[in-house]
């Protein structure tokens, strides 16, 4: 998920808009909001639901110690495994 430095969405809202393409519907703006897009409402709310449920795994998570972020060679394996 990009991070959008906070005020990037009135500040410079033409660069903010192209980071949005379909490989990435969704974009977070530091202590200011989360922008997603969708190809309907509904598709949009979805996707904030999801991004709203991870940030409370992550923040529970915590709870049980230091987080380790998956690395890149994991997440293509990951990928073909799941043939994504």
């Amino acid at each position: 998920m990009p991070r959008l430095a906070f005020g990037a969405t009135f500040r410079t809202p033409e660069e903010t808009a192209r980071i949005f393409a379909p490989d990435t519907p969704i974009a977070i703006a530091e202590n200011d909001c989360l922008i997603v897009a969708g190809q309907s409402l509904l598709n949009a709310f979805d996707r904030l639901e999801v991004a709203e449920y991870s940030a409370k795994a992550v923040i529970a998570a915590e709870s049980l110690g230091t987080i380790m972020a998956i690395d890149d060679e994991r997440i293509r394996e990951i990928e073909a495994a799941f043939k994504l």
